[in-house]
Formats: structure tokens, sequence, C-alpha cells
């Protein structure tokens, strides 16, 4: 079985990077479906990450790994 996702459904980028650090956490094998992202897309992706790193809105691996453990 092949989970594929379409990550330009999901507008909410932390969203985004924390189903993907997941899934990739987890082993769980995953295929995008081929929608190109945009320069313009791209850019503001990465904008929007530095937003959050620098207003401290992140999770550790570790944090995550105990918030986890009480799934």
């Amino acid at each position: 079985m092949e989970l594929i996702i379409d990550f330009d459904k999901i507008e909410d980028t932390s969203k985004k990077k924390f189903l993907l650090e997941t899934l990739r956490f987890l082993g769980v094998s995953f295929k995008a479906a081929n929608n190109p992202q945009t320069l313009e897309e791209y850019n503001k992706e990465l904008e929007e990450g530095d937003a959050e790193i620098d207003s401290g809105a992140y999770i550790t691996m570790e944090l995550l790994l105990k918030e986890s453990e009480q799934w």
C-alpha cells in the first residue's frame, strides 16, 4: 500500500511540516502528488518557516518524542 499526499491542499505550513517530520520519523513511506510548486510559493513558505522559528513556534525532536509517548 502506498500513501499519496497532496501537500498543496494543506495550507498551514506548520501542519505540513509537522506531517512530513512525523511521517519520516515513523518511517511511513509516502508519495507526494505531482503538483509543482511555483518559485513564489516556495519563497513564501521559506519566509513563513523562518518567521515561525524566529517566534519560537517550533518543537524539538526530543519534545516531540516525549509528547508522542502520551498519545
